[in-house]
């Protein structure tokens, strides 16, 4: 089976397929367990779009100019090593 075969089986899940899967998971954990089951999930997938998130701004803070003595062309980005220099060594930018 190819992978694109498999991920087409799973994007055909309907109302009774829902239905039938939480039948199975009533069976193996019980009507109790559940809301415990999806806050962790739900808690889960928050904490990951949060570090995701943070990650994000963690890359685009370090790539800002004039911070820890670097600079960058606004022009493409290239990081200028010359503090001194007038123009991009890269697309001659003037900076």
């Amino acid at each position: 089976m190819s992978l694109i075969t498999a991920l087409a089986l799973f994007g055909t899940l309907g109302t009774p397929e829902l239905i039938i899967i939480l039948i199975i998971l009533l069976l193996i954990f019980g009507a109790s367990k559940l809301p415990q089951l999806g806050g962790a999930l739900g808690k889960t997938v928050k904490s990951f779009k949060q570090e995701i998130r943070e990650g994000a701004a963690e890359a685009t803070d370090a790539k800002k100019p004039g911070e820890g003595g670097s600079r960058f062309c606004s022009r493409c980005g290239a990081e200028v090593a010359d503090k001194q220099a007038a123009f991009c060594s890269k697309c001659g930018q003037a900076l």
